[in-house]
């Protein structure tokens, strides 16, 4: 519960400074200024495809497959291929405003700080599943916490002091980016090459389907539910701001789940009594946030109380899920599973494009409940899925 935990705050800071930032970003200069936590969101899923593919893959190559120098490689390629990634979105970046049905005057500057900095928190990422897999978690604590702090208190300070956008922006990231050099020459040692690109992909391959699957949607659907007007904005942009740390944080499962499982000491009913343990905090914070925040934001209570009822109802499948998904993944990998659940992504994605503002909570749902039904008829016919009687 321990390691859970640790990996938990991690992602947690990942995924509540930037709602927070957005929040008080809100606050001093108007509140529209939090929907670009909503403008950029279908793009934390690209990164976190890059994630799995640059981070969580090459170091389950590595210790399963006995192979060397392959983190640090990825974590080299990584830094480069996604940062020209980057750098495209930034130089396009008011085409994507104008898709996402958003203004540009609005959110053009703040997108792009947006932008970089999730790609500097990509960098952050990718460094502590190197730390997670050398058993490493306090020093991959310290350093999102300090990372985190001080992207957050720099465009907040700096936004006050100066009340001018681009002169906190400029600020807020050359800080960042001198802290994601340190992190580089603390932590990175790059003797040869050795990809793995295959293997790695191979390993992960839920989670680039996943994430790719996330992008499309959130992307195709905010697009059209926004499309509905500013009431669905506003509504669905507050229950991502109350939703979206928790579910990231939830994740943190999967990452257990997968050392566990690349290092041969994985005990389902522990990971499953531990996952709980874990969704009832994050349930409770949701229900708290929600009223906290309500009287500030004032979202349509009706669309609000739809939206919730499916996330909660998701969160409460996803541990079981997870855990069976991830046990599949790792110890079968057949191709068979892999197209079963690119089957969940197709669906899910071609349900945004329902003509309804609710297009991309229908593809939750439909994609959840699949999952669920997958894993459970997969791991019970799987011979060695003997984990309910484990000690």
């Amino acid at each position: 519960m321990k390691r859970l935990l640790q990996i938990s705050l991690d992602t947690l800071l990942s995924s509540i400074m930037p709602i927070i930032t957005w929040m008080f970003l809100g606050f001093i200069f108007t509140k529209e200024i939090s929907n670009v936590f909503s403008l950029t969101y279908p793009l934390q899923f690209v990164y976190l495809l890059f994630v799995s593919l640059f981070g969580i893959g090459p170091n389950i190559t590595e210790q399963k497959l006995k192979k060397k120098n392959v983190v640090s490689t990825n974590l080299l390629l990584g830094t480069i291929i996604v940062g020209l990634f980057t750098l495209l979105i930034v130089c396009h970046i008011d085409n994507y405003i104008s898709f996402m049905n958003m203004d540009i005057y609005t959110y053009h500057d703040f997108g792009i700080y947006s932008v970089i900095s999730i790609y500097f928190s990509f960098l952050i990422q990718i460094f502590s599943q190197k730390l997670y897999y050398e058993n490493k978690n306090n020093s991959a604590n310290k350093m999102n916490v300090i990372y985190h702090l001080l992207s957050f208190f720099s465009i907040i300070i700096f936004s006050i002091i100066a009340q001018r956008e681009m002169y906190a922006i400029v600020v807020s990231l050359i800080i960042q980016f001198l802290m994601v050099c340190y992190v580089f020459v603390l932590y990175f040692r790059f003797s040869k090459w050795n990809v793995c690109f295959i293997d790695n992909a191979r390993f992960t391959s839920f989670g680039l389907l996943s994430n790719l699957g996330m992008f499309l949607i959130y992307g195709i659907g905010f697009g059209n539910s926004f499309s509905y007007g500013i009431k669905y904005l506003s509504a669905i942009n507050f229950e991502a701001l109350t939703t979206d740390a928790q579910w990231d944080v939830l994740t943190s499962v999967d990452t257990a789940v997968r050392i566990d499982l690349a290092k041969d000491q994985f005990n389902y009913k522990e990971s499953l009594k531990n996952a709980y343990k874990l969704l009832a905090l994050l349930i409770g914070s949701i229900l708290l946030m929600n009223f906290i925040l309500y009287w500030y934001y004032t979202p349509d209570l009706d669309i609000l109380i739809i939206l919730l009822m499916i996330q909660i109802f998701d969160m409460l499948i996803h541990p079981l899920t997870a855990l069976r998904m991830g046990y599949l993944q790792v110890n079968m990998n057949s191709k068979k599973i892999n197209f079963y659940y690119l089957i969940s992504r197709i669906g899910r994605t071609l349900c945004s494009f329902i003509p309804s503002a609710f297009c991309t909570y229908i593809g939750q749902i439909f994609s959840g409940v699949y999952l669920f039904i997958l894993s459970h008829v997969k791991c019970r016919k799987v011979k060695d899925f003997q984990l309910r009687s484990k000690n």
